[in-house]
């Protein structure tokens, strides 16, 4: 097993900005991949906030143009692997937080406040839920996520591997069966109504095609008056409301909401697997990064690429005929192995650059590393402001919405580095931290980074 990184490790470190001890300072390779991980993860909600089509695309054909340029980055590098990369990061967090709990004579105290912490961000997700009306927070997952982890909590990194390699299969065949089921019946449908189309009779199996064929269609291609709807719906008051808590609930308490606690755990179990072997504090030899970085794109570009072609020859619909339903399952059943390849290739190449000081001390970024949770619920409170409370949800195309993101970006970074130059961390950060330690003097006397 390779050496367990600690810090330790860390204070011998040739590397300028090293933390010097557990207690002192933080780590700065993981603050800087968490800044880079909040700010690109905004770049996906921001289309789950300002937008109201199901796919975030609206002139066609496809082309050149800025809107799909735009989705293209998005698929290649943006899509899962932002939020892949700060849920490997939750799963670092952990270990830093109950290091004090291994070992014969380590405490058990680490293990309630890790319960509670878990605890209270499921509560901030029903919170921003609640307050802001944004459905698609990560919070509650994680929450319900972190407490699985305390299984794996003492487990090795080969182990840790093995058990997140097992989980991205199953999740992968679910999405290939589910993908070849929902392919077949759209090219049914597409056959059906071509039958239609000459005068002949479909039989009742053909028809229930044809309506599903045509139900994604109409996701794809909605019409003016669908689009004029969920506008409305999305900035009156009722509506909103019936909304988000049909969103949220669907997301969170239903079928799909284990399917992604599953796939949470799985990249959690990878970040642990990859502190404990230096990997995510940036003390692993630099030809790791580069592996990390070469092989992570390498393979995971080109499963997406292969993905983005067959999109775009099919005008975003798996029903077009010339696509058999088994090609398009392997491509979707490939989606949570590419996912975490870019993943891999994001963190590997942001450790790299930092490394090599093209970033200086990168002090923007550390500060919004070391605020993420405050930033998180700021993201979602000018979500709410802009598109709710202003009423201008459905108005912007796909690259305006990532205009709008770079702005909050902005103002994010300002407010984090006048906040840090006064406090010792944000405030959602310190109302967690005191939930978790059980009073404000406990939580206080914990200054190790987490």
């Amino acid at each position: 097993m390779p050496p367990r990184s600690d810090h330790h490790a860390i204070a011998a470190s040739r590397l300028p900005l090293a933390p010097a001890s557990v207690s002192a300072d933080r780590i700065h390779t993981l603050d800087v991949l968490r800044g880079v991980a909040i700010c690109g993860i905004l770049l996906m909600n921001i289309f789950g906030m300002g937008g109201v089509t199901s796919v975030p695309v609206t002139h066609f054909p496809i082309g050149w143009t800025a809107e799909w340029v735009t989705w293209g980055v998005q698929s290649l590098f943006v899509q899962g692997a932002m939020r892949g990369l700060f849920t490997l990061l939750f799963g670092a967090s952990m270990l830093l937080m109950l290091r004090r709990a291994e070992g014969p004579g380590g405490s058990a105290a680490p293990l309630d406040v890790w319960t509670r912490r878990c605890l209270a961000l499921m509560g901030f997700g029903i919170a921003l839920w609640l307050v802001f009306l944004w459905p698609g927070e990560i919070l509650w997952n994680y929450g319900i996520t972190g407490l699985f982890l305390l299984a794996f909590r003492t487990a090795p990194p080969r182990t840790l591997i093995a058990a997140a390699l097992l989980l991205i299969a199953g999740l992968g065949a679910n999405d290939a069966y589910w993908t070849r089921q929902q392919a077949a019946q759209w090219q049914q449908g597409h056959e059906a109504a071509a039958l239609v189309a000459q005068g002949r009779a479909i039989d009742a199996d053909q028809r229930a095609a044809l309506t599903a064929a045509e139900a994604e269609q109409a996701r794809i291609h909605p019409s003016p008056t669908s689009i004029r709807d969920k506008i409305s719906e999305r900035t009156r008051a009722r509506s909103l409301w019936r909304w988000s808590e049909n969103y949220w609930f669907g997301a969170n308490l239903g079928f799909t909401g284990w399917l992604d606690i599953a796939e949470s755990l799985a990249f959690m179990l990878i970040g642990m697997a990859l502190f404990r072997t230096g990997i995510l504090t940036g003390t692993a030899p630099v030809r790791t990064y580069w592996t990390m970085a070469i092989a992570g794109y390498g393979g995971g570009l080109v499963l997406r690429g292969l993905h983005l072609w067959l999109l775009v020859r099919s005008g975003l619909d798996m029903g077009t005929p010339g696509t058999p339903p088994i090609v398009w399952a392997l491509i979707e059943g490939a989606f949570q192995p590419a996912r975490l390849l870019v993943t891999l290739g994001h963190a590997g190449t942001i450790v790299l650059v930092f490394r090599s000081g093209a970033l200086g001390e990168a002090k923007t970024l550390r500060s919004l590393g070391r605020m993420t949770l405050s930033v998180y619920c700021l993201q979602a409170l000018l979500g709410a402001l802009l598109f709710y409370a202003l009423g201008m949800v459905g108005l912007f195309t796909l690259p305006q919405l990532w205009l709008i993101a770079i702005g909050i970006w902005i103002v994010s970074a300002i407010l984090c580095r006048c906040w840090l130059a006064h406090h010792p961390m944000g405030p959602a950060e310190t109302l967690l931290r005191r939930i978790a330690y059980g009073s404000a003097r406990a939580a206080a006397a914990r200054t190790a980074p987490v």
